[in-house]
């Protein structure tokens, strides 16, 4: 993620964090064990999920500043980390939903500290990651992301729209984060220049992929391969895996322009759970 993406992001991560501080508070002591979109989940086993993400970045980025990498948690191996991770959910959903919320908004906000302290220099500095090891740039955009999702997840309806005054920086971080998940997908193609257009809010980038490698090009080009039309919301949605591909191609609210069998390997890649 390119800087001009990265400074917004960080203040639009608090506002999120705030505005899921308040869902939950919100949330009736009953529908804390209902289903969430994520299957595997109810409501307070995602909140156990995201309590030690937060607590596992904040560890990550205190390391990095230092010049370390770890991988958190006191973990010296990748099961190790799991394993720490799973104990943080199991006390976390053991809790009252006063003690739960408190919990994570504490985390939220050590996390958040953490990375306002970040300075330039810090940026580039390498970091752990259980799909491969990043930038500590990317971590504000990828937390943004986790909890304006999971927020979505939270009340299950597929059908939804991704309503958040955070919607215009999720859809400028994918310029960035669209290139990322398909250099760690380990596919190969396919190769061209790719178009995304989105609407509400209105926003155009593109992509090429060559021998395998995708990055964003300086200049959008006059003829791409292939093109992807939708609105913000559900560009984000389908880029996390959480909207029906062929369902927002029958009705027309995702549009394909140029070489389809192209745009639909493309899809193939991109349009997975993150």
């Amino acid at each position: 993620m390119n800087d001009a993406f990265l400074l917004p992001t960080i203040p639009w991560l608090a506002r999120e964090n705030a505005r899921f501080i308040a869902q939950l508070r919100a949330m009736p002591e009953a529908d804390w064990t209902k289903p969430t979109f994520c299957d595997e989940w109810n409501a307070a086993q995602l909140i156990g999920h995201m309590t030690g993400g937060a607590i596992s970045y904040a560890e990550r980025i205190r390391a990095a500043r230092r010049g370390e990498v770890i991988l958190s948690l006191g973990a010296g191996t990748p099961e190790e980390f799991q394993a720490a991770r799973d104990e943080i959910a199991r006390k976390s959903i053991a809790m009252s939903p006063k003690e739960r919320i408190d919990w994570i908004e504490r985390s939220q906000d050590d996390l958040q500290a953490e990375i306002k302290r970040m300075e330039p220099g810090d940026l580039d500095r390498d970091l752990w990651h259980r799909k491969g090891n990043t930038k500590a740039r990317t971590f504000p955009a990828q937390r943004l992301y986790e909890v304006a999702l999971h927020g979505w997840d939270l009340e299950n309806d597929p059908d939804a729209p991704l309503e958040t005054e955070s919607l215009g920086a999720l859809v400028d971080i994918l310029e960035s984060r669209i290139p990322l998940y398909f250099n760690r997908s380990g596919a190969t193609g396919p190769a061209g220049v790719f178009r995304f257009v989105t609407s509400k809010p209105e926003a155009a980038w593109e992509m090429v992929i060559t021998d395998g490698e995708a990055s964003p090009p300086k200049d959008l080009s006059a003829s791409p391969d292939a093109g992807l039309s939708a609105s913000g919301s559900d560009m984000v949605l389908l880029c996390a895996g959480r909207a029906d591909r062929a369902q927002k191609l029958a009705d027309g609210s995702l549009r394909l322009e140029g070489d389809t069998q192209k745009a639909a390997a493309l899809m193939d890649v991109l349009f997975r759970p993150f």
